[in-house]
């Protein structure tokens, strides 16, 4: 009988493992994490029974105490699975260890979760708490015999599920693409989203993962931070100019166009752009950078931030967990502004619920969150025509928001839904003397200019117009026009024109009318609106185009770089305009100093550590 005993004992402890599993399992189905990571996949529950075995077996340990140890351990799990359950219902993410221990963001969610208790709220935490009276009841009376007999059954569990979960990942193609985060291994081996690494690891490997790659060393870390702050400290300090401070205090939109390259913004596609443009100050020669794919993301990490991304990879994937104190969104955040982004897609599609709260918007709003019509979504000026989206970007003052626009993006032939539904919107964009293609990106641009003149008609009437300026850049050249010699003949890159010379320039009421030629790259936004704006220059890889001291160039991820004297592709001189040899090897060599520096920053979370300081 004492041996069915010891048994049922041993049973009682295998069976308190469940309640862990249970709380992991119903966490990632509140937040729909079998959306990226089916939910039927082995690892993230292979890891929770694991981690369920080892505190079972950290119960047992003090002496006829367990149940009490049990449910200390439990309650801490089950705060912190209520807690991360709350932020993703505010901010569509989850928070990485950091984030607790910098006592920021992970207290941000309080003041809300009043709003937040409803019966799905108060079903998900009667579902943990159930659990917890389970496992507290099924685990015996702590003995010797016991812990003898289960804590190395338990501890070779924990072990068993440590060696087998993270070979049970995707493997690793030898060649990576810009979606490499969608391979489970990839993701698993760098942890860079947390929101898919909950989905990918459950709770509990979440966290000590995550604490494990926060406090690994890198060997090079220190030599990374020396070249960083070298790099800064030689640059020629900025030097105020007539334009520093000139918008102080004023509302700020930024709008970041896509696919409307400078042949397609002009009078007869965009009228209300092409106004503004030729109003306002015109950035004429500045040029985007296209960092690996993701090119739309890419772009806006660059102007939001000042930092370029990695020439390979997709940053949306991988520096969610990054500091951006000097962001423009941050920046404003410090002088009381209130920050929030739009855009037509969902927070978790390029991970923008989390990367937009790195740059410090509050929000992250999105049209399909809206509407269930994918369709009606992609059209720009849904996002102002919408009362509920609309309301958000100008309730109060001062205000910066971040608009990214949808209509004009690929592809433009007849199998295009929104490339049909805007040729038959806007029928006098049907020419058969053009590729069908390039009536369709044009039909398409009408269609972002439609939101403009939409936007400034809105805020027009709220009279916010007049204290409120635009900056509007764009993310790439147009280059879904799938037949290059048409993309070529239209841009005028045959003759000899840069692809990515794109349209950038500032407006707002009563601006006087300027031209800039400098020649200038995405990164330069950032100082250049906070030289306007009477911000202090941030310590970022780009320049305040009006600063004297910075002469402007485009540094490029091949090692290309582009100044108003000289273009030089891959170490071959394209074209030269009196620059002289030495010259020429001067900015080679700064160019790759350039690109090394800027990944630097990237590596050892730079700002995170002046943040700090």
């Amino acid at each position: 009988m004492k041996k069915y005993s010891k048994l049922i004992w041993i049973l009682r402890c295998v069976l308190a493992v469940i309640p862990f599993l249970m709380m992991d399992r119903a966490l990632r189905v509140a937040t729909n994490c079998g959306g990226w990571y089916s939910m039927d996949k082995l690892p993230p529950s292979l890891f929770s029974l694991g981690f369920g075995a080892l505190f079972v077996c950290l119960a047992l340990l003090p002496r006829r105490r367990g149940r009490l140890a049990y449910g200390l351990i439990y309650g801490v799990w089950m705060i912190y699975a209520v807690v991360q359950y709350s932020v993703w219902r505010i901010f569509d993410r989850f928070l990485f260890l950091s984030d607790f221990m910098l006592a920021g963001e992970g207290l941000d969610f309080a003041g809300y979760v009043g709003q937040l208790v409803d019966q799905r709220y108060i079903k998900v935490l009667l579902t943990f708490l159930l659990w917890g009276v389970i496992g507290t009841l099924l685990l015996p009376p702590s003995s010797a015999g016991v812990r003898r007999k289960a804590c190395p059954v338990l501890l070779t569990v924990f072990l068993a599920a440590q060696i087998i979960a993270p070979r049970l990942y995707d493997p690793v193609p030898e060649e990576l693409g810009w979606d490499a985060w969608a391979i489970s291994g990839y993701e698993y081996e760098n942890f860079t989203s947390s929101t898919y690494d909950v989905a990918l690891a459950g709770p509990y490997q979440f966290v000590f993962r995550d604490a494990w790659l926060s406090i690994r060393p890198d060997p090079a870390e220190q030599e990374k931070l020396e070249e960083i702050s070298v790099f800064l400290e030689e640059r020629p300090a900025h030097t105020e100019n007539e334009m520093t401070g000139l918008l102080r205090g004023k509302n700020l939109v930024m709008v970041q166009l896509e696919s409307i390259d400078d042949f397609v913004l002009n009078e007869e596609n965009t009228p209300t752009l092409a106004k503004m443009q030729r109003e306002g100050i015109n950035f004429s020669e500045f040029y985007t950078p296209q960092y690996s794919n993701g090119y739309t993301f890419n772009t806006e990490f660059a102007a939001q931030t000042g930092v370029y991304p990695y020439a390979n990879g997709n940053v949306a994937y991988s520096l969610s967990r990054s500091a951006f104190p000097y962001s423009m969104a941050s920046l404003l955040g410090q002088e009381g502004y209130t920050a929030r982004s739009f855009h037509k897609s969902e927070a978790q599609f390029y991970n923008r619920g989390a990367m937009h709260r790195a740059f410090g918007y509050e929000q992250y709003y999105s049209a399909l969150d809206q509407t269930g019509d994918d369709l009606a979504a992609s059209v720009d000026s849904f996002l102002i025509d919408t009362d509920a989206l609309y309301s958000r970007m100008a309730d109060s003052k001062p205000f910066v928001d971040f608009i990214i626009t949808y209509s004009g993006h690929l592809g433009y032939d007849e199998k295009d839904a929104l490339t049909t539904y805007a040729l038959e919107r806007y029928p006098a964009y049907r020419d058969d003397s053009r590729p069908y293609e390039i009536n369709g990106l044009f039909a398409k641009a009408r269609m972002t200019d439609d939101m403009f003149t939409r936007l400034l008609e809105r805020l027009e009437e709220d009279g916010v117009l007049a204290d409120t300026v635009f900056c509007v850049y764009d993310d790439h050249y147009a280059y879904g026009v799938t037949d290059r010699a048409v993309l070529e003949e239209y841009s005028e890159a045959a003759g000899g024109r840069l692809l990515e010379r794109t349209p950038c320039f500032i407006w707002y009421p009563g601006c006087k009318p300027q031209t800039v030629t400098k020649t200038l790259q995405t990164v330069d936004l950032l100082p250049t609106l906070a030289n306007l704006f009477g911000l202090p220059e941030p310590p970022t890889m780009g320049r305040d185009a009006f600063d004297p001291a910075y002469p402007g160039y485009a540094v490029f991820p091949n090692g290309t770089w582009l100044t108003d004297q000289a273009y030089v592709e891959k170490g071959e001189i394209r074209w030269n305009d009196g620059m002289t040899e030495e010259k020429i090897a001067e900015m080679s060599a700064f160019a790759q100093r350039f690109r090394e520096v800027n990944d630097a920053i990237l590596d050892t979370d730079y700002y995170a550590r002046v943040q700090k300081n």
